[in-house]
């Protein structure tokens, strides 16, 4: 609903392409940006922008933002952080997803082969 309402009424290009089976490269025009969601195994949804200055730059964010419910201070402006900052937080999030890393039983397999 809100890729539809995100930009003006009459548009050139259909205001929602559904890429269930289609790859999204074929399904936007050649040069166009868009905005594209993707729900896995089940395809998603691809939005033409035709006037980036009208489409609002944070509006995946806003969606997400809305979705947790967040403030709209963390989403529209978040804070910066500095790089070691950033690496600290990406390290400790690996460390969390180990469990859940499928692509280094992909690398053991090929270590028995």
């Amino acid at each position: 609903k809100a890729i539809q309402e995100a930009e003006y009424e009459w548009s050139d290009n259909k205001k929602l392409v559904d890429l269930r089976g289609r790859n999204v490269r074929k399904a936007i025009p050649k040069g166009f940006p868009y905005f594209c969601v993707d729900f896995g195994n089940e395809g998603g949804f691809a939005h033409v922008i035709e006037d980036e200055q009208t489409f609002p730059y944070y509006f995946g964010r806003e969606i997400l933002g809305g979705m947790l419910d967040a403030e709209p201070q963390l989403w529209r402006k978040p804070t910066k952080e500095n790089f070691d900052d950033q690496r600290k937080k990406v390290l400790q999030f690996a460390e969390k997803w180990k469990p859940y890393d499928w692509t280094q039983k992909l690398c053991k397999d090929d270590d028995d082969s």
